[in-house]
C-alpha cells in the first residue's frame, strides 16, 4: 500500500460536548462493509513461540535465588524490564515489546482529553474503530486532534503486543490510558466514548449535516456522488465508518471531515444553548466522565475553539506508520508505529497548541450568535410564569362550581317517570 491510496479528510468535535460527541466519536463499523479478519483478535499461540522467539519471553519467568526464592526483579540488582514501570506481558507477544515511548514535552496547562467510538451497541463492549487524542491549550484558546488507526500493533501493559482498538474492551478506559501512556507518553484526563447509535442520533438531531465529498464513492452506502451532499444520520455513519481493505488512513480523514463539520454547527447560530438537553438525551448512552456543569463552563473555550484556525488535525499515517504481516498463520496485517516518526508528530501538534494566536470576529459572530439565543430562551420563560399568577384572577371558576348545585332538581325527576325501577 502506498501513499497514492490516501484520499480525503475529516472533522472534530475535540472539545465539547461529548464532544463529539460526537463525537461523539465516530467511526464504527455499523455500516462497514469489509470483514477484516473475520472479526478474530489474532494472538501469537505456543506453537509460535518456539518457531518465533522474543527477546522478553526469558523476562516473562521470575528469577531464582540459589534457595529457590523469587528474586524481586529491580533495577539495583542489574534487572531492566524493556517496560519498566508498566505492568508485565501476561502472554508471550508475537513480536518483540518496544520501549516505551518518551521524551514529549508537554505543558502542564495543556488539557489532553480522548474522543473514543466503538463497533457496537450496549450493553456490549466492542473494539475502539476511533480513537482521536485532542490536546488544549484553554489560555491561547487552541487545540490540536490527532488520529490513531486502531489496528496500530501496541504493547498493552499487563497483556501483550496487540491491537490498539481492542484496549478498551479488555480492561476499561483505565486499560486504554495505561496503553497510551506506554505507547505514546500520553494520558487523557478526560473521554467521551459513542456507540454508532449515538453518532446517528446526533446528526439527526443536528437536523442533518451538509458534507463535502471530494471523491465519490459509487459502490457502498447506497453510492454516494461527489459534491456537497446533505447527510441523515445513518448516511453519516456509513461514511465514516466504512473502510476498503487496509486503507485506515482514508477512514481517518472521513472521520476527521465528520467532527470538523459537526463541531461547526454545534458552535454556530446559538446551538450550544442545547448542551444541557442534549447531556440530558445522551446521559446513559454515551460513556463520559465530564459533567453537565464541567461542559457547560467550557462554553467560553468551545465559542473560542469555533474559530476554524484554531484547531490543528493530524494523524498516523505512512510517515508514521507500515504495515506488517503477523507471524503466524493467520496471514493478518497490523500497523507498526515508527517511534521516533510519532513521537515527533505528536510533539508537533502540543507545539501548536503552545503558539498564541489572535482570535478574529469569527469568534464575536458566535458568542453574539449564543446570546441572541439565550435571550430567545429567556423571554419566552416568563410568559410560562403568569399562568399560576392569573387562576386567582378567575373567582369566576367557584361561581361556576356553585351554579352545578341547581342540577339536583333533575334529580327527583328521573325517579318520578320511572316508578318501580329499581
Amino acid at each position: 500500500m502506498n501513499k497514492a491510496q490516501v484520499k480525503h479528510l475529516h472533522f472534530i468535535s475535540g472539545v465539547l460536548l461529548f464532544f463529539g460527541v460526537v463525537i461523539f466519536g465516530l467511526a464504527f463499523q455499523g455500516c462497514q462493509l469489509v470483514n477484516f479478519n473475520n472479526g478474530n483478535d489474532i494472538f501469537s499461540n505456543s506453537s509460535n513461540t518456539t518457531s518465533t522467539p522474543t527477546r522478553n519471553s526469558a523476562q516473562t519467568s521470575p528469577r531464582l535465588d540459589p534457595a529457590g526464592q523469587t528474586v524481586r526483579e529491580t533495577p539495583e540488582n542489574g534487572y531492566h524490564p524493556i517496560w519498566g514501570s508498566f505492568a508485565p506481558p501476561s502472554i508471550n507477544p508475537a513480536t518483540p515489546i518496544p520501549p516505551p515511548l518518551t521524551d514529549l514535552d508537554i505543558d502542564d496547562e495543556v488539557m489532553i482529553w480522548m474522543l473514543l467510538g466503538t463497533d457496537t451497541e450496549p450493553p456490549f463492549t466492542g473494539r475502539t474503530e476511533a480513537i482521536h487524542l485532542v490536546f488544549i491549550n484553554p489560555r491561547f484558546s487552541k487545540a490540536s486532534l490527532v488520529s490513531i488507526p486502531g489496528d496500530l500493533f501496541v504493547y498493552i501493559p499487563g497483556y501483550t503486543m496487540q491491537r490498539l482498538n481492542i484496549a478498551y474492551s479488555l480492561g476499561g478506559i483505565e486499560t486504554l490510558r495505561e496503553t497510551l501512556a506506554y505507547n505514546f507518553n500520553v494520558r487523557p484526563s478526560r473521554f467521551v466514548l459513542a456507540h454508532p447509535g449515538d453518532f446517528q442520533w446526533l446528526v439527526d438531531d443536528l437536523n442533518k449535516i451538509e458534507v463535502t465529498i471530494f471523491y465519490p464513492i459509487p459502490h457502498h452506502c447506497g453510492g454516494i456522488r461527489a459534491g456537497l451532499i446533505e447527510m441523515d444520520g445513518a448516511l453519516a455513519l456509513c461514511y465514516a465508518s466504512y473502510r476498503d481493505g487496509m486503507d485506515e488512513i482514508d477512514r481517518m480523514r472521513r472521520q476527521q471531515q465528520m467532527l470538523r463539520v459537526i463541531y461547526r454547527k454545534l458552535t454556530r447560530d446559538g446551538n450550544l444553548i442545547q448542551i444541557p438537553i442534549l447531556f440530558t438525551s445522551y446521559q446513559g448512552w454515551v460513556k463520559t466522565d465530564f459533567s453537565l456543569e464541567e461542559l457547560l463552563g467550557y462554553i467560553p473555550l468551545a465559542l473560542r475553539l469555533g474559530d476554524t484556525e484554531r484547531i490543528g488535525y493530524y494523524m498516523l499515517g505512512w510517515d508514521q506508520i507500515s504495515l506488517w504481516d503477523l507471524p503466524d498463520h493467520s496471514q493478518a496485517q497490523v500497523f507498526l508505529p515508527d517511534q521516533a516518526s510519532v513521537r515527533d508528530l505528536l510533539q508537533q501538534a502540543i507545539n501548536d497548541v503552545m503558539t498564541p494566536k489572535p482570535l478574529t470576529d469569527q469568534v464575536r459572530t458566535l458568542e453574539a450568535q449564543l446570546t441572541a439565543a439565550y435571550q430567545v430562551t429567556a423571554s419566552a420563560i416568563p410568559t410560562l410564569t403568569p399562568t399560576p399568577t392569573a387562576t386567582p384572577d378567575i373567582p369566576v371558576t367557584p361561581e361556576i362550581t356553585h351554579t352545578p348545585v341547581i342540577t339536583f332538581t333533575p334529580q327527583p325527576t328521573p325517579e318520578a317517570t320511572l316508578p318501580g325501577y329499581p
